[in-house]
């Protein structure tokens, strides 16, 4: 961003005025004017810009996100700033000619080396829609799409507002620059003989192959240190009409002027559609985007074209040069409808054709191609007249439709009659009473509407139709309406169609692996063991890889989804690969929208995509996950909760939670082996391979990209550390913080500024030994009272028994917390226990009570429990309780 001073510097230049300085200062220093969010098909997100410094928001990553791209890596582009405040927009309706005004939020605001601009990104279907609906607003001139009201309002302040869409982008440097991104947004510096190297190799050959390059390295370089130099332009390929992930179809050069000198590049243009010719006369149609509309008149005195949709009922007037324009550039086609009539009866006589039609007209053929060619082709029952009457129907089909195949089709009618018996008027009383009774939120059944309609039928004195044919009726409705107007959005969704993209753009799960990944959360289907007498289901959060389908990471817990979830699965993912994707792909639970998770994900450059609500097909990568997880693993354990979903047929014998035998401890353990050995892999249908040799195989493609790499390490753990509940705790002079586990203690405790104050606190939930408190502007490492014992355990040990006595506790008593002294006894009683049985299992089914606790420490001799029992401030009798029973 700039400063004040170079901002001046650029104002002087452009020569703006004190005013449009100020308007452009107000821009600057304002906040995003809403939160954006995705609409039924829209996947929102932000997007981590470093030119910027901050998040910027995106509510569509087809259109507004490669926007971004274009605006974050342009050297032109000095500033930017998405949703920018309000602009009061001014128009005039045409019916009555009175002025109108409202409010307008633009996508973005624009700071380029030579102008400043509002800019609005649209679909070109959107565009074309809003042209025929608000013609006065939206409308293309000069190839350029122009929407009045904003233009307006910048030319009154000497600014620009710019129209732009989906046409606009080139989808192929986007797939390059999300590529290469990793290469320059962070550094990645190449040794110099490895850059002598690779220039020698294009020298030696120009022109060759991206991936000949790769593989002519024989461990002297890198695909790394190719793509940094590609990044930074020290080498050439052409990224506006070449994809870098096709590597065999890439040309590689030392400098652009090179490649001019030595190849001739295709540059693919769009042929020109062969269009009709239209005529301004009544009664003619064209097609304008996807809809026909029909000429009702044209005024050449007033040089307007009036039109009329049938499918809307709407009517529309057109200046005849916007009318033209359209027509120029493509958006308006004639149709001739004499053609247009040949080509569906084409199509429906092909579309009628039966297996054995088609196996018909393919013995004609035959014959007919022969004699065509003057040769005799006999056929077992024909005669010469037939084969001539084959031959004429042939070329009269050629000759009416283009195609003389058709007419050898049998042209025998089909049997019987189709068509219903009822009266015209029970047709439409029924359909009409299945629209106004049966397809409503009531959900009515069928028999009842039946009956209203003999009702009906009988006060109008109308024949009554059948159940069966009523039935009939509403089976032949649109099933996906028919559940919309019944049963709402979220149940017709399953019924909607696929969407497929019909332009070329960007794949939706990425290029390489770590470029885009999923995480959700998903309860598992089974019961686990808490005390022997308590059981509960945990919830797992996945985060995969959307590329290779590997799991990156797990965390399994029996805490709800939550920010604290989330970012210990990011923590698990740095700690596993030091590394982060640059996509993350979640749905729209609050989980995400935490402030503590959208800050992790900017400071290492991750953007955010949020898939639409209740779209579960977004998200069909983990949601897969889930399937395969507990249908191959979850669901062949004792335990599982299978037959829960028939709850009646539940009996105590065969109920879950009578069979858990299966810890947090033990199946944490046992998913992460399956994933390991099982999950990573098993074949994946949609890859053709298994996740894991798609993983590898892409890390030799794209590389290794350690200039991501982020360190394991306390600054890192930092970030990922959840706040306590309220966020602050009071400074106990003598004893420090307070949280669940006891107190937590630091030398800054003793400032008498810093006792009795109120400071900001976070926890490790993978290690309870330790807090932070954030003192004087840093984060003081703070740490319990039982330390010692804490931090000999490793990060998951502590985590999965902090997980067990949180939740033993909560089942005791909600408003109780666990005490140190508790977790600690536990953990030494645990050692004793591995020590002497040489179990990995305690069973303590022949053992009686017993609150003997090893001397491992000195601190812990046999007087710790008569201690515990007589000093009610260390622990009251409920949580001693709760010791003894895990002593048990």
């Amino acid at each position: 961003m700039m400063s004040p001073e170079e901002f001046e510097g650029w104002a002087q230049n452009l020569k703006l005025t004190d005013e449009i300085k100020k308007e452009i200062q107000r821009i600057r220093q304002s906040p995003p004017s809403r939160r954006v969010g995705g609409g039924r098909y829209n996947v929102s997100g932000r997007y981590s810009s470093k030119k910027m410094g901050v998040t910027i928001q995106f509510e569509s990553h087809k259109v507004e996100l490669p926007a971004i791209y274009m605006l974050e890596f342009d050297e032109n582009v000095l500033e930017y700033y998405d949703q920018p405040p309000q602009l009061k927009l001014t128009y005039y309706k045409n019916k009555n000619g009175r002025k109108m005004a409202y409010f307008y939020t633009p996508d973005f605001f624009v700071i380029k080396r030579d102008k400043a601009y509002w800019v609005e990104w649209k679909t070109e279907e959107e565009l074309i829609k809003r042209s025929q609906e608000k013609h006065d607003r939206y409308f293309k001139d000069n190839g350029q799409w122009i929407f009045e009201p904003g233009n307006n309002y910048a030319n009154e302040r000497g600014l620009e507002f710019l129209v732009h869409s989906s046409g606009d982008i080139n989808w192929k440097l986007q797939r390059n620059l999300t590529f290469l991104e990793d290469y320059i947004v962070n550094e990645y510096v190449s040794e110099n003989t490895k850059v002598s190297l690779i220039k020698e190799v294009i020298l030696s050959s120009p022109g060759l192959s991206l991936l000949e390059l790769i593989q002519s390295a024989e461990g002297r370089y890198s695909s790394d240190d190719i793509y940094a130099l590609i990044a930074k332009n020290i080498i050439y390929m052409d990224l506006y009409n070449s994809i870098i992930t096709e590597p065999e179809n890439v040309k590689v050069y030392l400098n652009k002027e090179q490649s001019k000198g030595f190849t001739i590049v295709e540059h693919l243009k769009r042929q020109d559609r062969k269009t009709n010719k239209i005529e301004l006369k009544s009664g003619n149609k064209i097609l304008w985007g996807e809809q026909t509309w029909t000429i009702l008149n044209y005024d050449q005195s007033n040089k307007k074209v009036f039109l009329y949709s049938h499918i809307d009922n709407n009517n529309l007037i057109l200046p005849i040069d916007i009318f033209e324009g359209y027509i120029r550039e493509g958006y308006i086609k004639g149709i001739d409808n004499d053609d247009l009539n040949e080509e569906n009866n084409l199509k429906s006589m092909i579309a009628q054709a039966t297996e054995s039609d088609f196996t018909i007209a393919n013995e004609r053929y035959e014959v007919v191609v022969e004699a065509l060619k003057g040769r005799k082709y006999k056929l077992d029952n024909v005669t010469d007249r037939t084969v001539r009457n084959w031959v004429k129907k042939y070329r009269d089909a050629e000759e009416l439709y283009g195609n003389g195949y058709v007419g050898l089709l049998p042209t025998t009618k089909k049997k019987g009659n189709r068509e219903s018996k009822l009266p015209i008027e029970t047709l439409n009383l029924m359909n009409e009473v299945i629209s106004e009774s049966y397809e409503t939120i009531n959900m009515k059944t069928a028999r009842a509407v039946y009956g209203e309609l003999l009702v009906k039928c009988e006060e109008l004195n109308l024949y009554e139709p059948s159940y069966p044919t009523f039935c009939k009726a509403i089976n032949k409705r649109n099933i996906y309406d028919l559940e919309l107007k019944r049963k709402g959005r979220r149940a017709a969704y399953k019924y909607v169609e696929f969407y497929a993209e019909l332009e070329f753009t960007t794949p939706r799960h990425g290029e390489r692996i770590f470029e885009t990944a999923h995480i959700d959360h998903t309860e598992l289907d089974i019961e686990l063991d808490i005390n022997k007498k308590e059981t509960k289901r945990p919830w797992c959060t996945f985060m995969i890889d959307a590329f290779s389908r590997r799991v990156l990471a797990f965390y399994l817990s029996f805490e709800t989804p939550s920010y604290r979830t989330c970012m210990m699965v990011i923590r698990e993912c740095v700690r596993k690969y030091n590394r982060l994707p640059n996509y993350i792909v979640v749905d729209g639970g609050k989980e995400f929208k935490g402030i503590y998770f959208e800050s992790l994900l900017a400071l290492y450059g991750v953007h955010k995509k949020e898939r639409p609500a209740a779209k579960a097909r977004f998200g069909n990568v983990v949601e897969r996950l889930f399937g395969i997880a507990n249908k191959l693993f979850i669901h062949n354990l004792t335990g599982n909760t299978q037959i829960m979903k028939n709850v009646r047929q539940v009996t105590k014998s065969v109920n879950p939670k009578n069979h858990a035998v299966w810890t947090l401890d033990s199946l944490n353990d046992r998913l992460e082996s399956w994933i390991i050995e099982v999950y990573d892999n098993l074949e994946n249908p949609s890859l053709n391979q298994s996740p894991k040799e798609a993983f590898e195989e892409s890390i030799v493609i794209s590389g290794g990209r350690n200039n991501t790499y982020i360190p394991y390490d306390e600054t890192f753990i930092l970030m990922t550390l959840p706040s306590v509940t309220r966020r602050t705790r009071k400074v106990h002079p003598g004893q420090g913080i307070k949280l669940a586990y006891g107190y937590y203690w630091s030398e800054t405790f003793r400032n008498p500024k810093v006792e009795n104050s109120i400071v900001e606190v976070r926890y490790d939930p993978f290690n309870i030994g330790i807090a932070y408190a954030f003192i004087n502007n840093e984060w003081e490492k703070c740490k319990s009272e039982q330390y010692l014992i804490f931090n000999g355990k490793t990060e998951k040990q502590l985590n999965l028994i902090t997980e067990e006595l949180r939740l033993k506790k909560k089942l005791r008593s909600s408003n109780s917390s666990i005490a140190a002294k508790i977790i600690a006894r536990f953990i030494l009683e645990s050692e004793d226990i591995e020590a002497k049985l040489g179990l990995e299992k305690y069973n303590p089914i022949d053992q009686k009570p017993d609150l003997k606790v090893v001397n491992k420490n000195p601190e812990y001799d046999q007087n710790t429990v008569e201690n515990i029992q007589s000093n009610s401030e260390d622990i009251d009798q409920e949580e001693l309780e709760v010791y003894g029973e895990l002593l048990l």
